[in-house]
């Protein structure tokens, strides 16, 4: 099942769409981004074939088709560790660690906000998971939602 994560707040529709291919028979397409002109330096740190062929999106919308695990670490390394410094590898893979690591760094060293919260959220949810308060799929989709909201407000705040 697809999961939605949107990196801009930019409603202006895609004019290039960076998709990589999977060569996994039930996966084909691991993830699917699509930015507008003004924002396509977003899309430099994302490896795949870059065209026009099926712009018209809205900006920054990103179509992940890949394991949980793989988003997570996408979300860790292009967004997480340039926010907070930290990353799961950091905590011995422990995801809920780590995102308590980012929620007090951003609150330590900044204002709480709503991308703390989301990440302080989603902390919650990873534990809950791992006690076995929760499914594993049901948390994961949770852990997901949550940190695809605090990349969408950690966006809106930086003007992307």
């Amino acid at each position: 099942m697809p999961v939605l994560r949107q990196i801009t707040t930019c409603t202006a529709p895609s004019t290039v769409v960076v998709e990589r291919r999977s060569r996994a028979r039930a996966r084909p397409v691991d993830y699917r981004l699509e930015v507008c002109r003004r924002h396509r330096w977003l899309a430099d740190s994302w490896t795949g074939r870059r065209g026009p062929e099926g712009a018209g999106g809205r900006c920054g919308t990103v179509t992940d088709y890949r394991p949980f695990a793989a988003i997570v670490q996408s979300h860790a390394d292009l967004w997480l560790r340039a926010l907070t410094t930290n990353a799961p590898e950091d905590h011995d893979g422990d995801l809920a660690a780590a995102l308590r690591a980012g929620y007090e760094w951003l609150t330590t060293y900044r204002e709480p906000t709503g991308v703390a919260m989301a990440l302080e959220h989603a902390a919650r949810i990873a534990e809950a998971t791992a006690a076995g308060t929760l499914q594993p799929a049901e948390g994961q989709a949770q852990v997901l939602a949550a940190l695809s909201l605090a990349e969408t407000l950690d966006a809106g705040a930086r003007g992307a």
